[in-house]
């Protein structure tokens, strides 16, 4: 139940982050937050359906496009917002590569060194991208993308060391760290914009 609990905090602030982008304007970013929706709502049906197997597998889909796709989705969206740094944008892209091998490994039952080298793969992908979104928070000075950053290397290392700590907290830590990341998108979107006074 308390599964549900944290699935349903992850809804509900991607929920308004969804209501607060526009897809036609910010397209990557809102594809961020419908992937969050999408995992969410995939955990709350795992825990009040009773035909766990086929929810845990789908569930199991879902946060691998969560851990993989979240982050450098954002980045695509920040570095095209930003002036200095735009031309690096579509580089975050390539996440497709891990993303395409991690959902392999997940429906086709592989040897144990694809998935070793895999999660290897997975692993870079998400630390690239979270020192990405740290060195566009340094160089644009703008302490949202920096909280970002912080929230999403918690949802994906934090969630790891909780889990160590104290069992079966770790997909907990991971949950309210992406409610952050994704909650904290429409802030980071309205932030360094500023505006033109009219002539």
């Amino acid at each position: 139940m308390v599964d549900a609990v944290f699935s349903g905090i992850l809804l509900g602030t991607t929920g308004y982050a969804m209501v607060s982008v526009s897809p036609i304007e910010r397209p990557y970013a809102y594809t961020a937050c419908t992937v969050g929706f999408c995992h969410a709502l995939a955990g709350l049906v795992k825990s009040l359906v009773s035909k766990k197997n086929f929810t845990k597998r789908i569930k199991r889909l879902t946060c691998s496009c969560l851990e993989i796709m979240t982050v450098p989705l954002i980045n695509i969206e920040l570095y095209l917002k930003s002036e200095q740094s735009s031309p690096l944008a579509l580089g975050h892209g390539l996440f497709i590569v891990p993303l395409a091998f991690d959902v392999i490994t997940k429906v086709a039952p592989n040897e144990e060194g694809d998935e070793i080298a895999t999660q290897t793969l997975k692993d870079l992908t998400i630390l690239g991208n979270i020192i990405s979104l740290l060195f566009l928070a340094a160089n644009e000075n703008i302490s949202v993308y920096g909280l970002m950053a912080l929230a999403a290397f918690t949802a994906k290392y934090g969630a790891i060391l909780m889990d160590n700590l104290l069992t079966s907290t770790g997909e907990g830590t991971s949950l309210i760290a992406y409610a952050i990341l994704l909650g904290l998108v429409p802030m980071a979107l309205r932030s360094g914009s500023v505006d033109i006074p009219a002539q």
